[in-house]
């Protein structure tokens, strides 16, 4: 997957808040590992993936509905909060060296 940045989060985070609170944790792990799959294909065919954007967090949430909130407001910190730790534990479970 490629580096992730804000923007990245951000759309993540909205993504999961278009979706019911039990699905987020899935919900979660499953644009991570879209997004590295994308950016596989991408790297190994110098395209975008065809269903699954160009490799970026941003671009495979992009995909999703997603939902407007205040980035403070606590359902979107809790949202946010999803998404680092399918991102941490994507990290640990297949790229140890980072």
């Amino acid at each position: 997957m490629r580096q992730v940045g804000w923007s990245d989060l951000d759309m993540a985070a909205r993504a999961l808040l278009a979706r019911p609170a039990a699905e987020r944790p899935r919900a979660a792990r499953a644009m991570i590992e879209a997004a590295h799959v994308a950016d596989l294909w991408r790297k190994r065919f110098g395209t975008a993936h065809p269903h699954g954007g160009t490799g970026s967090l941003h671009a495979e949430a992009c995909l999703h509905a997603r939902r407007a909130a205040r980035p403070g407001s606590p359902e979107y910190c809790a949202a946010l909060t999803q998404v680092l730790a399918a991102l941490a534990a994507w990290r640990a479970r297949l790229h140890d060296d980072l």
